[in-house]
């Protein structure tokens, strides 16, 4: 039965020798014999548990079990695997045993690497493009107003006389100025803050907080700590990010009257916790908007604890806890680069291999040790073990089988395996007990829990050949998480560009609301100046003329980040029409010949396929500006029988794709975009002949408009 275990199950003596391995254990270590085995301690093949340790670690389960720790494991070949291991401490005829159960976990922490790369490659893009954002703002609108208020001070001090039917008009320009201003000062520094990098974080924040609390008239309570040197520089950036995330929030959604942001440290952690008297939220509350995606996106990639409290009418709480000592590298790649030998090498002069018909190792113990260590073991695993009879009756369960079920042991010993499993009434379980033979592959099914929820299992079952009778034996997997896991890792990449649009038309609403407004408002107020008799003299036409051309430049620039970063047009004008503005656009700004050749696809694809293949060809011009010093540019929008095919070709410097860098953004977010679409993505180029991005969509495919 414990050999089913898809755990490993150790025994051990006080000195840290082996004298019970299951099966799977035996697989961990692949390549030792059992007889190396035997011959071996937890030292030697745990190369962070030196005797010392071991030693500690007996004395301290004493008090009971010890938490759960990860440890690098060496096989015999030198590498090394991670696993989590639970430990308990028997003690038996005045002699103590350790036993414990351990999990590869190389598998998860594979895929957390994965999810964590993902996560800071979004996370790299936001920063990036807030950055081009307060960039573009910083210089075209930054101009605009400097170029404005040299105007109005050549006006004020002018000998001619300012008519007092003027002056209204000149006070509320200088007004309206002021307000863009600050506004323009607050968009840049929220979108790339400077500051973090001559302040740092305390400062930053100290600074930031009470300007937030000003602008949306909220109470403010503020404490800091001193964090200077704990973190590093995208530490202290992630932190500001969650702070101001949390601190937005509470201003879109909380009707808070007041403010808590506090910053403290302990030894061994750093806390930010932000708090609202708002009208907080129900735990069932959607809460998969892009801030609290980020945020938890940050927490991670920190390797820090995000907690968020919240109650109708009580308020929210965002609590960062991050850890500031320095952490095993539990995510290090394989230390095995250069195999090594280990220590059983010199005390075996054969290498066995694991065969399916070895048994477990073992060295002779007690029968009764042996029951007492088997129910202590079974009862640590995190898989339910679960024995019936033919009649499918439970004769014997684990704690975990309680624990997964939600029914106590003497319950569940009532029962029988057609009451908890929908899949196997009565006829089917007859059957299976006759065709069942030995172990039979491990096979997904579903699990009634006490409480009326199903629950997704995988179970390894075996049929177990008794003299009086057979006995089905079942090893038992929640695999919720899996599930859950699986779900999460396929919707990943939808989540990702899902949080980037939704980034990305935050960015437009602001710049539109704030800056673009303000601008119009400046237009027209020198409008009113300009036809007002005697408000700007003769000598003033030409600067007043440069002005209006600033306004009309930083008006269309405002224009194109809002549409580019949110476009809106495709709603209203068809992707087309959108793809045809785009590109003349892009190639006037950029000074390039465009040859445009499309075709209507109204009603081809969904709004959402549309906007892929939109941000596709956006993200391939993008790429032209960027790194292929083009002169031509040619973009294409034909229908090919069932297929809508977009492309983008540039007689740039083009590039060696076998050289390209991996993981560019850029491709990556288009790849994933064409997947989505279940679409053909092609990418041809050749060192000074230029690139070819060309995009290839089913127009008859589930999912899209015919």
């Amino acid at each position: 039965m414990a050999d089913m275990s898809n755990e490993g199950f150790y025994l051990l003596d006080r000195r840290g020798r082996f004298l019970y391995v299951n099966a799977k254990g035996h697989a961990q270590m692949g390549g030792y014999t059992m007889e190396e085995l035997l011959s071996l301690t937890v030292s030697d093949i745990c190369p962070d548990v030196l005797p010392e340790r071991f030693a500690e670690n007996v004395a301290a389960l004493a008090d009971g079990p010890l938490p759960l720790v990860e440890a690098w494991t060496r096989r015999k070949d030198g590498t090394m695997f991670l696993v989590e291991v639970s430990m308990a401490r028997l003690e038996f005829a005045g002699d103590v045993y350790l036993f414990g159960v351990a999990c590869d976990i190389t598998e998860r922490k594979a895929a957390e690497t994965v999810r964590k790369s993902l996560a800071a490659q979004l996370l790299h893009t936001i920063e990036r493009e807030r950055q081009r954002v307060a960039r573009e703002l910083h210089d075209d609108v930054g101009q605009a107003l400097a170029t404005i208020g040299v105007l109005l001070d050549a006006i004020e001090i002018s000998p001619a006389t300012v008519p007092e039917s003027v002056r209204p008009a000149l006070t509320a320009t200088r007004a309206t100025i002021a307000e863009i201003a600050e506004s323009l000062a607050r968009i840049v520094r929220e979108y790339h803050p400077v500051e973090l990098l001559g302040l740092g974080l305390e400062d930053t924040l100290r600074a930031h907080a009470p300007q937030f609390a000003d602008r949306h008239k909220l109470a403010l309570r503020l404490t800091t700590e001193p964090v200077e040197g704990l973190l590093t520089p995208e530490q202290e950036l992630h932190v500001y990010r969650i702070v101001q995330e949390a601190l937005a929030n509470a201003a879109r959604h909380a009707r808070a009257k007041s403010l808590q942001v506090a910053l403290t440290r302990a030894p061994d952690r750093l806390v930010v916790r932000v708090r609202d008297d708002g009208i907080g939220f129900t735990p069932d509350a959607p809460t998969c908007g892009i801030g609290l995606v980020t945020m938890r996106e940050r927490a991670m990639l920190m390797r820090g604890e995000l907690t968020i409290e919240s109650a109708p009418g009580r308020g929210t709480a965002v609590q960062l806890v991050l850890p500031l000592a320095a952490e095993q590298a539990a995510t290090e790649p394989s230390r095995a680069a250069t195999p090594t030998h280990g220590p059983a090498e010199a005390r075996a002069s054969t290498q066995g291999a694991l065969r399916s018909d070895e048994p477990a190792a073992t060295r002779p113990l007690p029968a009764a040790l042996d029951l007492e260590v088997f129910r202590r073991m079974a009862d640590m695993s995190s898989e339910a073990f679960m024995l019936a009879d033919r009649d499918g009756r439970f004769i014997y369960v684990n704690d975990c089988a309680c624990t997964l079920s939600g029914f106590d042991r003497g319950e569940l010993l009532t029962m029988s395996v057609s009451d908890i499993n929908p899949d196997f009434p009565p006829p089917e379980w007859r059957e299976w007990v006759v065709t069942a033979r030995g172990a039979a592959p491990p096979f997904e099914t579903r699990h009634w829990c006490k409480d009326g929820t199903l629950i997704p299992v995988e179970i390894s079952a075996a049929r177990i050949e008794r003299p009086d009778e057979p006995y089905f034996f079942g090893v038992v997997r929640d695999i919720s998480e899996r599930k859950e896991a699986e779900a999460a890792q396929n919707g990943f990449t939808r989540r990702l560009l899902h949080t980037l649009e939704a980034e990305r038309q935050r960015v437009a609403r602001e710049l539109h609301d704030e800056v673009g407004q303000a601008i119009a408002a400046v237009g027209v107020l020198l409008h009113t100046l300009e036809n007002t008799l005697g408000s700007i003299p003769q000598d003033l036409q030409q600067e007043l003329a440069a002005t209006y051309a600033t306004i009309r430049q930083i008006t269309e620039s405002v224009a194109r980040i809002v549409r580019d970063y949110h476009p809106a047009d495709l709603l209203a004008l068809g992707l087309e029409e959108t793809l045809r503005t785009h590109a003349r656009q892009f190639a006037q700004r950029h000074k390039l010949t465009l040859r445009l050749a499309t075709v209507s696809a109204e009603g081809l694809l969904s709004d959402e396929h549309a906007l892929h293949v939109y941000r596709i060809v956006q993200e391939a011009l993008a790429n032209v500006a960027r790194h292929a010093c083009a002169r031509h540019v040619s973009v294409r929008l034909v229908r090919q029988r069932r297929r809508l095919v977009a492309t983008v070709r540039d007689d740039g410097a083009g590039f060696d794709a076998a050289c390209t860098r991996a993981g560019r953004l850029g491709l990556v977010t288009m790849r994933e975009r064409a997947a989505l679409m279940d679409a053909a993505l092609q990418v041809r180029s050749t060192p000074g002949r230029g690139t070819e991005v060309r995009l290839t969509v089913a127009v008859g495919a589930p999912g899209i408009g015919r």
